[in-house]
């Protein structure tokens, strides 16, 4: 009985020992082995991983290069429009430049012709008022023919003003006829030489029917060692025609106007002095501006337009000389100008 246990115990030892070795055994073979069937196995699951992961990188390289070449072809069509802009961008800076030089040239134009038009007016202005003193004397000359009884040889002389005065105001309508025919006539001179006696001459003698008639003396004090000088001779003779008119126009009956030259060197100075009324202060400073007329009114109701002085001003400067006044209330008036010899 006991040795039939011991057996039996025995034999449940082995089992339990045979059970145990084998699960070691197991256990090993499951979570430990080192055999090539596993390591195959386990190599191809690794290869098989790997595999995947190559095709999922390459599948994404090869999105992104299709992305790339599509935003590379996206830049080269922006880049031939920048290129277009950039050219039309060119070209409207330079019709712009064209423009503004247009407009430029068109602007210079309409102050060129605003300048000729303003030219144009003041020499209207000039010879108009021109005409009014020879078209005064010849009225003077003609009151002369019909109050005095003249001799022969006064009446000569008057008719010889009239001549003189007549071929003055013809010389002015033509100037006048030129102006209105060519719209580009600007205020010239023509020089040449001439004596400035000479033209002292001339006008004391145009001027002297007027004098006479107002009971004026009209003196002559010449330097006769004056040469002849280069200037515009009618335009001269009008300044010295201006001066002396105006002494007649605005002085009382009795009086003395003198025209007097003088050589100083390298000018010549044509004076016209009378011992009238004189003028303000405020007349002298203002005597040259064009449309002044002085506060001193014409003794024989004799018209003034205020452009007589500022006309004599603009043919003295353009001689390149300069024209002055002296004066004061009561004293008289000195009016002068100077021109280069």
């Amino acid at each position: 009985m006991e040795a039939n246990l011991t057996f039996v115990v025995g034999v449940s030892v082995a089992f339990f020992f045979f059970i145990g070795l084998l699960y070691v055994l197991m256990k090993k073979n499951v979570f430990g082995s080192s055999s090539p069937q596993n390591a195959e196995s386990i190599d191809k699951s690794n290869g098989s991983n790997a595999s995947e992961l190559n095709e999922y990188d390459k599948q994404k390289i090869e999105d992104l290069t299709i992305e790339n070449n599509q935003l590379r072809s996206k830049l080269a069509f922006l880049e031939v429009k920048m290129e277009k802009m950039n050219d039309k961008i060119k070209e409207l800076n330079t019709n712009n430049k064209e423009l503004s030089e247009r407009a430029e040239q068109l602007n210079k134009s309409k102050e060129k012709l605003e300048e000729l038009q303003s030219q144009k007016d003041e020499l209207l202005s000039m010879i108009v008022h021109d005409l009014k003193n020879p078209a005064s004397t010849i009225k003077n000359f003609i009151e002369l023919l019909e109050s005095y009884d003249l001799n022969a040889v006064e009446q000569q002389e008057i008719m010889s003003g009239l001549l003189e005065t007549s071929s003055h105001i013809l010389e002015l309508a033509d100037e006048v006829s030129k102006i209105m025919s060519i719209e580009k006539t600007s205020f010239k001179l023509n020089l040449s030489l001439h004596s400035i006696n000479e033209a002292v001459d001339i006008i004391a003698k145009r001027n002297l029917p007027n004098a006479q008639k107002k009971n004026i003396s009209l003196e002559v004090k010449k330097d006769e060692t004056i040469p002849e000088i280069s200037m515009d001779f009618n335009k001269i003779k009008e300044v010295i025609d201006n001066f002396v008119n105006n002494a007649i126009k605005f002085a009382p009956e009795g009086i003395t106007v003198i025209i007097r030259t003088k050589n100083k060197g390298e000018n010549v100075i044509v004076e016209v002095e009378d011992n009238g009324y004189g003028l303000s202060e405020t007349d002298v400073q203002k005597a040259f501006e064009k449309g002044t007329k002085l506060s001193t009114k014409p003794t024989g109701g004799e018209s003034s337009s205020g452009l007589g002085l500022w006309i004599t001003k603009k043919i003295i400067e353009a001689h390149k000389g300069r024209v002055w006044v002296k004066s004061a209330k009561g004293t008289g008036s000195t009016f002068a100008f100077q021109i280069p010899i």
